[in-house]
Parts: structure tokens; sequence; C-alpha cells
């Protein structure tokens, strides 16, 4: 009869269980010095040994040939044991042994003796899924066991399990199993299965395992199922449902280059073959992640990516680290959100539209990656000083107007202004007499320039920015800013300048009026 490889490969000894040695030390040193316990507590996530280790540790306790706290697999219990054929080791499920009753029959039946071996070994699953009663029936006997009766309770919800049950037990937590060992053993498993496997699809299988050994194993049972010979990294993508790295590099390479039709085309080419938004981010936030990590450690972190390092040393060149740093935070994120949209794929098309176009979000990673982009093309010597001055100073068409500037100057140099403070304040103050204006004045982004108080606004927004120049409005907010100032200060509405001329305008800010763009 077929038997299916994760139960095949279930450590049987302590020495093939993989990852947990922290555990797995402390138990046989138990074993060997006889400080055994009579409650334990395993919990971690599903797959990484709970089960295994337990049956393991019932096994070690009644070895007939227990040789530095290992099972021998061969006496008499040990085959019982493995052959589920002994009365002495008991698998309770609690998820569908959860009432009071059955806890008292359990309560019950521990009071008689073991038949074959050393010791009664209770292994509990799922044990958080008890009800309230059969805890408390439990506790008694939990707390005072016979002698020859060990309990080993196993969760993935610890945080569920009352207090008084938790002081009760030893307790183990076991980790999520390293990538690293988890593709290790995958290729012991194909080696002695004669499963051909490329060896970038086999790390892929223990990425998407997630640090569970049990659902990597499954995963390539899949896979073995899936095609006959040789099983490359495209046929695991396929099967797995996930995009391959050279569709998601294309991706991001368009997202560099500010190609929004270009991106939003191999968006909708990879989403063709079926694969799933969120089955996507996470392999996007995977890419992501090793650019962002070579990017900055180089070759030192190669050891922990999960692409080919090759690939990724390649194609990172071209991006810059606040570009990087922002897609995967914006896509990590998405990932929570995605769960709960109405249309997940409009909302990963909006984050892709606001990552290309950084203008339109006001978040500090976005402005970071404008300053980038203006580094990058002084980098280029997109920006040089023309060779015949211009004339710096134009002429002020009134005097008027040159008095009214100076004035402004002297008062953003005599009056340390907290605009952040001093803005709030206005806001509310409007709310309170004209709640009409207010909702025009809530959309508009604040700064100081040359005594001006500019207020700046998207161009979807330009309505609003045309009703608050009006005279009457203006003059409105002015009088509140003098109201909390002590002076005059000039307001200003404007519509936000687009990419090129924001960056223009910056350049030119800092390098003087002298600049020409080619």
């Amino acid at each position: 009869m077929y038997q299916s490889l994760y139960r095949k490969y279930r450590p049987r000894s302590f020495k093939e269980v993989v990852g947990q040695e922290h555990i797995v030390r402390t138990l046989k040193n138990q074993i060997k010095l006889k400080k055994i316990g009579h409650a334990y507590l395993f919990t971690g996530t599903r797959g990484t040994g709970k089960t295994s280790v337990a049956k393991i540790f019932a096994k070690a306790v009644n070895c007939l040939n227990n040789k530095d706290g290992e099972p021998c697999n061969s006496c008499e219990i040990c085959q019982a044991i493995n052959n589920n054929t002994t009365m002495d080791v008991l698998e309770i499920d609690a998820a569908s042994n959860n009432s009071v009753n059955d806890v008292r029959e359990l309560r019950e039946s521990v009071i008689y003796a073991p038949s074959q071996a050393k010791y009664k070994v209770y292994i509990i699953d799922e044990v958080h899924m008890l009800s309230t009663g059969a805890f408390n029936a439990l506790l008694k006997t939990l707390e005072e066991p016979p002698p020859h009766v060990i309990f080993i309770l196993a969760t993935t919800e610890p945080d569920k399990l009352p207090d008084t049950i938790l002081s009760r037990c030893q307790r183990f937590d076991f980790k999520r199993i390293p990538t690293r060992l988890i593709a290790q053993n995958l290729d012991r498993i194909c080696n002695d299965s004669g499963i051909k496997i490329e060896e970038k699809g086999l790390k892929t299988i223990a990425i998407y395992g997630n640090g569970s050994m049990r659902d990597a194993i499954s995963l390539l049972e899949q896979c073995a199922s899936y095609k006959e010979g040789l099983i490359t990294y495209e046929d695991v993508c396929e099967m797995l449902g996930v995009a391959n790295d050279e569709m998601l590099f294309s991706l991001l390479d368009y997202m560099n280059a500010k190609d929004v039709a270009a991106s939003l085309k191999q968006l909708d080419k990879i989403l063709s073959y079926g694969i799933d938004v969120g089955n996507f981010l996470k392999s996007l936030t995977y890419i992501l992640r090793d650019m962002v990590l070579y990017k900055t450690g180089g070759e030192e972190l190669k050891e922990i990516l999960y692409s080919d390092v090759e690939t990724v040393k390649e194609r990172v060149q071209n991006f810059g680290t606040a570009f990087l740093t922002n897609a995967l935070e914006k896509f990590i994120n998405l990932q929570k959100e995605v769960r709960y949209a109405i249309s997940p794929l409009t909302l990963l098309e909006v984050t892709i539209l606001r990552l290309i176009k950084p203008e339109i979000s006001y978040d500090m990673m976005s402005l970071l990656a404008r300053v980038e982009q203006i580094e990058d093309k002084l980098e280029k010597g997109q920006f040089f000083l023309r060779e015949e001055k211009e004339e710096k100073n134009k002429k002020i068409n009134s005097p008027e107007e040159g008095k009214e500037e100076n004035v402004a100057s002297q008062i953003v140099q005599q009056e340390d202004i907290d605009l952040e403070k001093v803005w709030a304040e206005v806001k509310e103050m409007i709310k309170k007499e004209r709640i009409a204006l207010y909702a025009f004045i809530e959309k508009g982004i604040p700064y100081l320039k040359k005594g001006t108080i500019v207020v700046e606004y998207p161009e979807e927004y330009a309505l609003l920015k045309e009703e608050l120049s009006k005279a009457e409005n203006k003059s409105f907010i002015e009088g509140i800013l003098k109201e909390l100032v002590g002076k005059a200060i000039p307001l200003k509405f404007e519509l936000r300048k687009n990419e090129e001329e924001l960056l223009v305008q910056q350049v030119k800010e800092f390098f003087g009026e002298d600049i020409e763009i080619i």
C-alpha cells in the first residue's frame, strides 16, 4: 500500500529531527539523567515536529535498549509504538474529544498501570480545543498524575490555554524550520526516492513550505506527481500557482522605468496564468526582500537570499534603495489589505501606480523616492551650469511689490513660526466659524516659501484651490493667521507641479537659477 512521503519520512529518532536542536538536547539529557517530568507542553506552528518529537520521546522513555537518550527502534516496545499497536502510548485529538466526559474517561484510565511499557504516555494534540470544563477536569490529574503517567500536550495556539494548565507543564517552543534546512532534507528525500528536480525548484518548494517540514514534503510529493522525469523550476512555479522570477523582475524593471502601460500589461500577463493576487504578492515580496538585502548588504548577505544570487546582483544595479524599500513596505502592507478588499486587483493596480508616480503620494517613503530621482539625475549629468549667465535679478515691476516681498521676508526672519502647529490652529478656527471652507482647506499641504505660506493642492483639487483663492476667503484665512501669529503673513494657493517641473524647481533652488536642463 502506498504511503505518503511525509508519513514515510517522519522522524523516528531524535537525530532525524530537523531544526529543533534546543528541544532535542534537553529531552535527551532528561532521559539520560532520569529527570523525566510528568507534563510537557509542545507549542509551535504546524509541521514543525511537535507530535513526531512526542512519539520519539514516548519511545525513548520506554525503550529497552536506550542509548544516550535515543530509542533503538528495534526492541519490542519501540516497534509497537511505531506500528501503533500498544495501549501504553495514546494519541488523542482534542478537537474531537473536547468535552468534560472525554476528560473524565481519561482520568479513569490513568490509574491503571501500563500493560507493556514502563510509562503510560498520553499525547493530546490541539489541546487548546478543550472546553473550559474539560480543562478544569484535567487540572488535578495534570498536577498530580500517577508516577507511571506522562502527559504531552501539543498546540499551535498556546495563548488559548489557561494559566493554570501552563504553570503545570514544562514548555517547549518549536521554531519555524529554516528554509536552508528544509531544502537539505528535501534533497535527501529526493535522492532516496529517485525524484529528479532542479535545485532552484527545490529551494522554491522549501520557501513556500513557510517553515513547515510537513507542508514542504507534501508540496514535493505534488510536484513529483505533476510530471515524470526532471522537474524544472518553471514546473514548480506552475504547480504552486506562483509567478517565476523572470516575470517579477520584468515587472519591477517597468515600474522602475516609470512605464505605467508596460507595468500594467506585465501584471495582466502574470495574472492571466491563473495566479492568485495573494500568491503574486507573496512572490513579489520575496524578490524585493532579496533585492533590498543585496543592495544594502552585498555579498555578505548572499547566503540568506531566496533568489539566485547572480540574477539579483545583475538586476538590482538599476534600482535605487528608496524605491525598493518603499515597494517592499507597500506590498507587505497590501498583503493584509487584499484579504478584505472587494477588488484585490484594483487595489494592487493602484499601489503599482503610486510606486511609479510617487508625486501622487505624500508618505515619507514616496518623498524619499523623489529625492533619489533628483540625485540620480545629478549623477548622470543631466543638470549643468550655463556658460553665459542670465541676469539673476529681474527688475521689480513696482516699488510696492518689492516692499511687500521685503516685509514678508522680514516676518519669517523675525518670527520663528511652528507652521505645523499654527496651521492646525488655523484649521480648527475655520472649522468652528465656516465649516464649508474647512472642507476646502483640509486637502491642502502648507509650507513656507520666502515669507509666504504656500498651500499646495494636487491637480484633482483645482476647484478647491480656485475657491480658496477668492479675495473674500483668502482675506478671512489671512485674518486668522494674523490673529494667531500677531503679524501679517501673505497666503498663496497653488496647484502641485508635475514631477518634471518639481525636480527642476528643487535643483534650481539648490544650485541657483543659472542651470540648464538637457
